[in-house]
């Protein structure tokens, strides 16, 4: 089997079964890629590089830590994953245990995110029918290290709030994919759908200088907020609520991707 080199870890939310849509709506005379939202990097990681600046945020100190680390301290972090086993027990003890060092803490994050069920960090992933879940192969998480190793080479890794980063980074060459939490759906505790200033992102958005890119939940407040701006429609299956019973509603997702620039005429292409 081929290990997906181009992500570290799940996350919920994340671009993996939209990466190959989102990557040729991307201007190719762009300056600087700047995602505020990073998540786990599915759309960062998906091209070798995708200008001269690139800039990953998020305001989730956990992953911002994870990548730091991967970035300078990949092999002291391979020497605390690589012994551990797919174990109710360890992943309990990872779960509740006190880690001191920024190593030891990403290694905890790393292992309870990647060992859990739909990625969520809380609960023992277990699994009938497949070697997925917390059966997963520790030494393809080891090799992804190395990858994203490299890959993070020249990118910039910032914790900030959305709106002063976009306004430190915006001018006229800068782009900005925006995967902000949606307005339903589960978040992570930092990032969380209930609490997220929607208008306050659409406030920042719409007086940039630059372009951007903004993946949402197809909901009336989101096109409603971003009435007047391109928006095409698409589908992906609905993640792990996609297991049991043959209700397509129940298996399919929609979204939106909205823009400042025209995309839907490089839509028809993909």
């Amino acid at each position: 089997m081929t290990v997906d080199k181009k992500s570290l870890l799940n996350w919920v939310g994340g671009k993996r079964l939209l990466r190959k849509r989102i990557e040729p709506l991307v201007p190719k005379d762009i300056k600087s890629y700047i995602e505020p939202f990073g998540g786990a990097g599915w759309v960062l990681f998906y091209k070798d590089k995708w200008a001269d600046l690139e800039i990953y945020n998020d305001l989730d100190g956990r992953l911002v830590n994870l990548f730091r680390i991967v970035k300078y301290h990949p092999n002291a972090l391979k020497e605390e994953l690589q012994y551990l086993l797919g174990s109710r027990e360890m992943f309990l003890q990872f779960l509740n245990g006190t880690f001191i060092t920024d190593i030891q803490k990403t290694a905890q994050f790393l292992f309870l995110i990647t060992r859990s069920f739909g990625g969520r960090g809380d609960t023992f992933g277990t699994v009938k029918k497949s070697s997925g879940g917390a059966s997963k192969s520790q030494r393809n998480v080891l090799e992804k290290i190395d990858a994203i190793h490299k890959r993070l080479d020249k990118v910039m890794v910032e914790n900030r709030d959305f709106e002063k980063l976009i306004k430190q980074y915006d001018f006229e060459g800068a782009f900005f994919y925006c995967d902000p939490p949606y307005t339903s759906g589960c978040g992570y505790e930092v990032t969380s759908t209930a609490d997220f200033d929607h208008k306050r992102l659409r406030d920042v958005l719409v007086s940039i200088k630059g372009r951007f890119l903004l993946s949402y939940d197809d909901s009336p407040k989101v096109r409603e907020l971003y009435k007047g701006y391109e928006m095409i429609e698409v589908e992906r299956l609905n993640g792990i609520n996609n297991r049991e019973g043959s209700n397509r509603e129940n298996k399919i997702y929609k979204e939106l991707l909205i823009a400042n620039y025209p995309i839907k005429e490089l839509f028809k292409n993909v």
